[in-house]
């Protein structure tokens, strides 16, 4: 079971046998519970593969760069575990986690809590609790807060935001000395559901906080600036589905579905004026949930890989030239039935690789054919 340190943090990691597990991380995929973004590549060149359960945070990991001999699933217990987690990755390497789990004498019984793991293979550090920013007093039932979000800066900072349907945005900054400072109100009483964010390669993070019928964007100046609120954009997208990319120097693209196909569309607000300003459509119509994004060269073109799970619940994944929306991109299924969204990245030889959950919670793992031209994949293998 986990360890608790001296501030109630909770550590530890606890092997199980897969097949005990399989069953509780396929139904909480299903669930929602399954992070966008849940493929990492660490620096050391592995990959690792995050995962829910009832319990805490379940990992995988790649036994050396390449290879098709993983361990995991390893669990790692959080008390009061709500389920849900996000996460991201600095420049470091460190990946980081945020999520929330229940606690009694906390307001309305929750807080938000937050992880890293700064080097593959290695247990996470302490889950620290940075408290509850919507602390009003519950007086009748209320949508549920939007998944917390930790966005990593160029300077060291880390801000952890969170969002709630009629309060609006909140977060709270670590600086880089360590040092806390208190929740700030971002407003936006009628943005629903998580954030979209984004870290440029520049160290700069801004976010899209979505609403009905839109979104506002927010934006740093530069790393160790505070946010500003630089505007909004007036798009209909079904809720839970943004994703973002950097597909340029200190550029941003967000990609989200359209309510009357789910088609995947795509929009830069650090576009000059134009038809880049403009909402692009991506296809995929009938897909669910965020879109998964890597940039890869192919036939010599750099090139927006996306991954989605389609209609059918299997994964399919399509490409185009970076910031060329333009030409179009034609999705082709990859795989069989998943539980949750599928992942995609590069692994240590800068092939894309996509990860997938079978139906017993098991993780499937195929990588780009780099001997052959275009984006083919060799077959799928079934590593824990």
């Amino acid at each position: 079971m986990a360890r608790r340190g001296r501030d109630g943090a909770d550590r530890g990691v606890t092997s199980v046998e897969p097949a005990a597990l399989g069953p509780e991380i396929a139904a909480a995929a299903d669930d929602g519970h399954l992070a966008p973004g849940w493929l990492r590549l660490g620096r050391d060149g592995r990959l690792t593969a995050y995962a829910s359960c009832a319990e805490g945070l379940v990992r995988w990991t790649e036994s050396a760069p390449g290879s098709d001999v993983w361990d995991g699933p390893d669990l790692f217990p959080v008390e009061g575990w709500a389920g849900r987690f996000t996460l991201t990755q600095d420049a470091g390497g460190f990946v980081w986690f945020a999520g929330t789990r229940y606690r009694e004498g906390t307001p309305n019984g929750r807080e938000l809590v937050v992880a890293a793991q700064y080097q593959t293979g290695r247990p996470l550090g302490d889950w620290r609790a940075v408290g509850n920013p919507f602390p009003e007093k519950e007086e009748e039932p209320r949508p549920p807060l939007g998944d917390p979000v930790v966005l990593p800066d160029g300077t060291g900072a880390l801000h952890v935001l969170a969002t709630r349907f009629g309060t609006g945005v909140r977060g709270r900054t670590r600086r880089a000395d360590g040092i806390w400072d208190n929740w700030q109100d971002y407003q936006g009483k009628w943005v629903r559901g998580p954030i979209a964010p984004l870290v440029t390669s520049q160290g700069r993070a801004e976010f899209l906080a979505p609403f009905r019928g839109g979104a506002a964007y927010w934006s740093q100046g530069g790393p160790d600036n505070g946010f500003r609120w630089l505007g909004r954009m007036e798009a209909d997208a079904v809720e839970g589905t943004y994703s973002s990319y950097e597909t340029g120097p200190g550029r941003g693209t967000y990609f989200w579905r359209h309510p009357a196909d789910g088609g995947v569309v795509a929009y830069r607000p650090q576009a000059p004026a134009g038809p880049a300003r403009a909402l692009m459509p991506l296809g995929g119509a009938g897909g669910v949930g965020p879109v998964g994004i890597t940039r890869a060269r192919i036939n010599g073109y750099d090139c927006t890989v996306m991954l989605q799970r389609g209609a059918e619940g299997y994964p399919e994944i399509a490409a185009y030239p970076t910031e060329g929306e333009q030409y179009g991109a034609w999705w082709a299924p990859v795989g069989d039935r998943c539980a949750g969204l599928p992942a995609i990245t590069r692994d240590a030889r800068g092939a894309v690789t996509i990860a997938m959950l079978d139906t017993e919670g098991g993780l499937c793992i195929a990588r780009q054919d780099l001997t052959g031209a275009g984006l083919a994949f060799g077959p799928w293998c079934r590593v824990g």
